[in-house]
């Protein structure tokens, strides 16, 4: 029977001179589950004993950028106590060139400290038969062996024609003396099997020590079977190296009472393969082979995500307010920003790297905003994301003509943004609320309805005031850049023009006011009501008016977009998933 460890990551943890902040992203349970299961493959008394230990290897994969590293140090750690633990960063020593040696260097120094002996411990000793296994060494020795007792290179034998008669021949070595080459072919099989018989005693040598090791740990320290080894970061290695390393957990360290924890992005790996083996090559079969399950991380909750990933002190009304910056919708805490940023992310079905990459432009362009300037954070955040996609789209976006022309039959339909954006976004965030936390009467204590009238009070209360992401992209988005369609009322019909208005119509401002104060009288005795949708949207609009983002142009937005989207995240690939 397995023993349940329940892991806790709901503080943060220093390892190994690195700090791992709580898991936000609720993956413990994720760890878990793992451990249990993995524990009980490696490891199970109630088996025939013959098969109480096995060898277990398991693909943990989960895109690049989305918490795999942050997720294998913080479970690699906790069950340290439970469990002999190895942790290897194949990314950082790919530059050996050699998967063995990294492996089973990190096996020695890893377990060797757990059971807590010094470097000259002999329960630690390596065995001398690794040499011929390690891939430095070996060519050049057995190379150099052959032509010491043989006389002749093994190369010129390799290179010679199966059915040149003059392989029967007699020839000299180096020192001139004669070498039968028949018999020098006979000796080089003779040695290549004898060499072969050895890599095995070595391989079958090299697993024993392993698990010696591996019981050393559990002797001493009072802990148990099965040893976890993790391999992180092996989709970003070179594609020979990665592949190499595959082959190595396969042929050599198949050692019963001893699992495996490779992370990858399991299609980035694909590629690897491919780039060793041609395109035409089937490299999900192929990894097919190395592992015996796969477990797929579930995607993170897009905002829970940037909140790690991102600088969202940056988006606060106090640091807004520093720089003296305007942003709609505002919000004092920034993590309401950063959730309404999350949500254009996710209607744009951007992948959780390019999610991290346009949260950052977005805050960099922030920051770097002259004093006094102002930015529809919705419309910076949506531009980035269509460039991303369609840099065409873009284009056609911010020059203020688009309009898609669609035939059926003899009969054509002209198609704006305001209809374009129901099919383009993912259908299931069009409801999505975006929302304002504000007191509408710190802002507006009162307003006229028409220009002739007295001021009327704002009965509007202190709240969080929300509105459908559909509605912004059809009423505000699609009226900024003039792409709109027969019928429609948005922002700009309501925007108007003053100079050529009669003096005694509303102005744009005021059809607003007035249009609030009915909603209002409309919903007075349900606030809740009063303050979703149509009241939140039409706070949107009367900002966007009373606060001049109507004339923030088309070419401004253009510029932001350009300026910012050559800026790409290079933090290291999920090292803080907190940092998933």
């Amino acid at each position: 029977m397995v023993k349940q460890i329940e892991l806790d990551w709901s503080e943060g943890k220093t390892i190994d001179d690195e700090f791992f902040p709580e898991d936000k992203l609720g993956r413990v349970k994720y760890a878990t589950f793992l451990t249990k299961l993995l524990a009980s493959q490696g490891f199970d008394k109630s088996r025939n004993d013959a098969d109480q230990k096995r060898n277990y290897v398991l693909n943990l994969n989960s895109e690049w950028g989305a918490g795999k590293t942050y997720f294998l140090k913080r479970w690699s750690e906790d069950i340290k106590d439970h469990y002999p633990v190895v942790y290897v960063d194949a990314w950082k020593k790919d530059y050996s060139d050699d998967p063995l040696m990294t492996v089973i260097s990190s096996i020695i120094e890893q377990l060797r400290k757990q059971a807590g002996k010094d470097k000259e411990s002999p329960e630690f000793k390596v065995p001398r038969k690794l040499i011929g296994l390690l891939k430095a060494a070996a060519p050049g020795i057995g190379r150099g062996l052959f032509k010491k007792y043989i006389g002749i290179d093994p190369v010129m034998i390799m290179n010679a024609d199966d059915d040149n008669e003059s392989l029967g021949e007699i020839s000299t070595d180096e020192n001139g003396n004669p070498i039968d080459m028949s018999f020098a072919a006979s000796e080089a099989v003779k040695y290549l099997i004898d060499e072969h018989d050895a890599k095995s005693a070595a391989i079958e040598s090299l697993k024993k020590s392993v698990f010696e090791w591996v019981k050393a740990v559990v002797g001493l320290k009072k802990k148990e079977l099965p040893a976890f080894i993790f391999i992180d970061e092996l989709d970003r290695c070179r594609p020979s190296y990665a592949v190499e390393m595959l082959e190595t957990i396969k042929h050599i360290f198949d050692i019963k009472g001893v699992v495996f924890v490779i992370a990858t992005d399991t299609e980035q790996l694909q590629h690897a393969v491919k780039a060793v083996y041609g395109e035409g090559f089937n490299a999900n079969m192929y990894l097919g082979r190395f592992f015996n399950s796969r477990y797929s991380l579930k995607s993170p909750n897009l905002e829970n995500f940037l909140e790690v990933h991102s600088d969202a002190s940056k988006l606060s009304g106090d640091y807004l307010r520093d720089l003296n910056i305007e942003i709609l919708p505002f919000n004092e805490d920034a993590k309401i920003t950063l959730r309404n940023i999350s949500i254009v992310l996710n209607a744009f079905k951007v992948s959780a790297r390019t999610a991290i990459q346009i949260a950052d432009r977005v805050v960099a362009t922030i920051s770097n905003m002259p004093k006094c300037s102002k930015v529809d954070i919705l419309m910076l955040t949506a531009l980035l994301c269509i460039k991303e996609k369609d840099s065409n789209l873009f284009d056609e976006i911010v020059s203020g003509n688009f309009v898609k022309v669609v035939q059926k039959g003899d009969s054509t339909t002209k198609i704006y943004l305001d209809k374009f954006f129901e099919t383009y976004l993912i259908e299931k965030y069009h409801k999505q609320y975006i929302e304002m936390v504000f007191s509408p009467q710190e802002y507006v204590q009162e307003h006229k309805v028409y220009t002739r009238q007295n001021m009327i009070a704002n009965p509007y209360l202190p709240g969080v005031y929300r509105f459908h992401l559909i509605d912004y992209f059809k009423k505000i988005f699609s009226s900024h850049f003039n792409s709109k369609g027969a019928g429609f009322v948005g922002v700009v019909s309501l925007w108007g023009n003053d100079n050529t208005r009669h003096k005694d119509e509303q102005t744009p401002l005021e059809k607003i006011y007035s249009s609030l104060l009915e909603e209002f009288d409309n919903n007075r005795h349900n606030t809740d009501l009063l303050m979703l949708e149509k009241a939140g949207l039409l706070w949107m609009q009367f900002f966007y008016i009373k606060n001049k983002f109507d004339s923030i142009d088309m070419d401004e937005y253009k510029d932001f977009v350009e300026l910012a989207s050559p800026l790409d995240w290079m933090g290291k690939d999920e090292l803080l998933e907190e940092t998933d």
